[in-house]
This record gives C-alpha cells, structure tokens and sequence, in this order.
C-alpha cells in the first residue's frame, strides 16, 4: 500500500490542490478585468487542471508497484476518478460553497480535459504496439 501511495503521491497532491481551488468561496477567488471574463478562463482552466490531473493518476496508476488490476485499467480508472472528482465538485459548489455555483459548462470543461489526455495516452500506447 505504501509502494501504490508513493506511486501516486503527485495526482494525491494535484487532487488536494484542485479540491483547494474548486471549494475556495465566491468571494475568495480573485476578480479579473470584465474584457478577460467575456473569454470564459474558468473554462481552460477546469479543462487544464483536469487535464493534468488525468495524466498525473494514469502515471501513478501504471507505476511498477500498483497492483495488476490497477496498471491493467489504469486509463479506465484515471478516467472515472477524474470525472467523479468534477462533477463532485461541482454539486459541492452548488450546494455548500458559499456565493459558488455548479456550472454543467464547466464540469464538461472537467471532462473534456480528462477525456483529451485519456484519449491521447491510449492512441500513444496504440500506436506504439504497432
């Protein structure tokens, strides 16, 4: 168990640090010019962080260490977690974040970002069997 943290101790920092990000009260969250905010950042951002966040348990997950099952599923798992994790977030946004909401646009942000780095790791592990 140990040898599975150690493996994974980047996507546990990562996820703790999403979890800061995405918990942070309304009024807490810095305040950008109105022209930036008309771009949406908030959407590349969730797209960014879920992103690394999908990469970094996928790495973690394939470590030798992991237990078979885990390397085995290691893209599936990467992905349900990190889908879990948005959508989660953003039901606690709306429900016990203060001045936060849940945003569908930026949970599919959150998905889009898992799916792009999932889809890219298995065409690269694909690929290379070729």
């Amino acid at each position: 168990m140990t040898t599975f943290l150690k493996n994974n101790r980047w996507s546990i920092l990562w996820g703790l640090f999403i979890l800061l990000l995405l918990m942070m009260p309304g009024n807490d969250i810095p305040r950008v010019p109105m022209w930036i905010e008309r771009l949406h950042p908030d959407k590349a951002v969730h797209l960014f962080i879920f992103a690394v966040f999908a990469f970094l348990l996928v790495d973690g997950f394939r470590k030798p260490g992991s237990p078979s099952f885990i390397i085995k599923y290691a893209l599936l798992l990467a992905m349900l977690i990190s889908i879990f994790i948005g959508g989660t977030t953003e039901l606690l946004q709306g429900w016990i974040i203060p001045m936060r909401t849940a945003d569908w646009k930026d949970f599919y942000a959150d998905g889009i970002g898992t799916l792009t780095v999932i889809v890219a790791l298995w065409a690269h592990r694909f690929l290379k069997q070729e």
